[in-house]
């Protein structure tokens, strides 16, 4: 590339990262391909904004060309190192790894693996993709997509030029420049609703090419994976927004009809009506779309479906040519049963004694039936287990289940630096249960209780300052209020759900490697509040399970006596049959990043008033 603004071939970044090739610039930076020390291709992206810096040829410092412009500058690049945070965060095989973080040239530099390949683009450009290709791809990036809304982050950039795939042929998404979390507080404010993020046109919502940041979530990056998906089939870019909402998206006759509605209705205009978010993007394509895609593989690699990876000197014309498979149908139906009995016959597969036994159980059913169909309906509200939540009856506060998947997982810490009775690390084994999506707030402490216990008072935070017995005496009346079954967690309950249960990446705290970006504890609890005080429930991101504040905020109860960890393995332990205190978990918004991790326990005497709760069922 000519562009003079570049660093040259073969200038050292960090002392580490030889630059070997230009890849590319656009208006918040500039690509490089290069090899560390031990020869090992990375990629680098450089900060450098081209409508406002210049580069000293001599000394390859970047400049702010005029000085009114410096502060726009330091904005955009504290984002830029926050991008870099945000993508180091992630741990994904669909997601680019970023590996290093520094400042140089008075600008700064993050590093990412280096995805040999080829983008969706130019893919698209070189071959004509089958439906059955398209499913593999797709069921990644929704992979993708899924992992990084879980945690609060949306892309707002995804189409098929950030979207590489690699020489195993796996897609691999890029480019977070345009990414915000759209569930943590921004320090920031102001900061953040002035920083429009970018769009590609075609790929954008209408709320996203209005800029209105607090507008801008999840249901973005599913119409920019209709766009996508659209540019997969057709090989063209989607419509603006509006000229869809005036004229409709045009028919795409290489999709099958379930496919297109499912574009479609990723692409409406009201975002209301828009698919929200990846579960109902997977129902809507029908079934399961992993089962899906194995078929479509199954299939694609007896007929040996795509041609061979060529680079971009090559002629596909030239290429051999392979029989493509056709796509299986996306929602298939139960099969008919089309074998017909003569009469004779059915009379043959009776037998005799069915009907007696028939008889018999109209007999011993009726009754029960019967007192079900007349008993008047019962005023005690149960919960609604599609919803997963609870209304408190007499008031319009609900409270949020999420269901665990049982499975086991190792209870405890292999941290060489672990407190003592976080040892030894054993085998646990859980059924199913469901745990409050939050900790249990004062407003709904307040309807079952009357009263509010609390020292920091907010009806959206946390209660707190509860004693083990308090937190009893609400869950018998909660119970009797609406005729469940809740109770506090078992220890091993708590830790299986903080760890993310059968989803765990295994994180330090609940959600995270990165303590700021799940909890409220002591370095960061001032934050929108006077003074150091626990923030609303939800405020922070969730962890791979969709619950929140496990980490930080206030620590919680568990139902369990204190006691050593045992050395063989559990299955659904509910710890020591006496003692003499509690076990309390999950850090707070006063005490250590140290007592937020997941594996952290601590312990109060029942009488003692400070913890807040979470709740569980079956």
């Amino acid at each position: 590339m000519s562009d003079s603004t570049f660093l040259p071939i073969g200038t050292l970044l960090s002392r580490q990262y030889k630059i070997v090739q230009h890849i590319g610039a656009g208006g918040f930076g500039k690509t490089y391909l290069v090899e560390d020390q031990l020869g090992t291709k990375k990629v680098v992206k450089e900060f450098f904004i081209s409508s406002m810096c210049t580069r000293d040829a001599a000394t390859k410092m970047v400049t702010v060309s005029v000085d009114e412009n410096r502060n726009s500058f330091e904005q955009q690049l504290s984002r830029f190192k926050e991008e870099a945070r945000r993508i180091y965060s992630l741990s994904h095989p669909n997601i680019v790894k970023v590996s290093a973080l520094f400042d140089e040239n008075d600008t700064a530099y993050y590093v990412m693996d280096y995805v040999e390949g080829e983008s969706l683009l130019q893919k698209c450009r070189r071959e004509k993709l089958s439906e059955p290709q398209i499913m593999h791809y797709l069921n990644q990036l929704l992979s993708a997509l899924e992992y990084i809304h879980l945690r609060g982050i949306t892309h707002l950039d995804l189409k098929p030029g950030n979207v590489m795939v690699d020489k195993d042929d796996n897609v691999v998404l890029i480019d977070f420049g345009a990414s915000k979390l759209f569930k943590a507080q921004s320090v920031n404010k102001t900061m953040m609703t002035s920083m429009r993020p970018p769009f590609t046109p075609g790929y954008a919502p209408i709320e996203q090419e209005n800029g209105n940041v607090r507008d801008m979530g999840p249901h973005c990056d599913i119409y920019a994976l209709g766009a996508t998906l659209y540019h997969l089939y057709t090989g063209e870019n989607p419509l603006s927004p509006f000229e869809i909402f005036q004229n409709g998206l045009p028919d795409i006759p290489e999709a099958s009809p379930q496919m297109q509605n499912v574009i479609k209705r990723a692409m409406v205009f009201d975002k209301k009506q828009r698919i929200q978010n990846v579960s109902e993007f997977r129902a809507m394509l029908g079934g399961d779309i992993a089962a899906n895609v194995a078929v479509n593989e199954a299939t694609v690699g007896a007929t040996q479906m795509a041609p061979p990876i060529m680079n971009s000197s090559s002629n596909k014309d030239n290429a051999e040519t392979k029989p493509v498979a056709q796509p299986p149908i996306y929602s298939p139906q139960p099969p008919k049963y089309e074998e017909q009995l003569s009469d004779d016959e059915t009379k043959k597969k009776i037998n005799p004694w069915s009907i007696v036994v028939v008889f018999i159980a109209i007999a011993i059913l009726l009754p029960v039936l019967w007192v079900k169909l007349v008993e008047p309906t019962s005023s005690v509200t149960q919960i609604n287990y599609i919803n997963d939540s609870i209304l408190v009856p007499g008031t319009d506060i609900y409270y949020k289940m999420i269901k665990v998947k049982g499975g086991t997982f190792k209870m405890g810490s292999y941290e060489r630096k672990a407190d003592s009775d976080e040892k030894p690390v054993h085998s646990v084994t859980l059924s199913d249960y469901y745990i409050g999506e939050t900790e249990v707030t004062q407003d709904l402490w307040e309807a079952v209780m009357g009263s509010n216990p609390s020292k920091n008072k907010g009806s959206r935070n946390p209660v707190e300052n509860t004693s083990w017995h308090d937190c009893q005496k609400f869950i018998d009346k909660l119970n009797a209020k609406t005729g469940m079954s809740f109770r506090l967690p078992t220890e091993a309950e708590w830790e299986y759900a903080a760890r993310g249960g059968n989803k765990s990446y295994g994180y330090r705290y609940s959600g995270s490697n990165s303590v700021g970006y799940v909890a409220w504890y002591d370095e960061n609890a001032i934050e929108g509040a006077a003074l150091p005080s626990s923030h609303e429930v939800g405020t922070k991101l969730p962890n791979e399970l969709g619950i929140y504040d496990m980490s930080g905020n206030v620590s919680e109860w568990c139902a369990d006596w204190k006691d050593v960890y045992p050395s063989s393995s559990e299955t659904n332990p509910t710890g020591a049959l006496s003692g003499t205190r509690r076990v309390v978990r999950g850090g707070s918004w006063d005490i250590g990043a140290v007592y937020s991790r997941v594996a952290n326990r601590n312990d109060y005497a029942p009488g003692t008033c400070g913890p807040g709760l979470r709740l569980v069922c079956q």
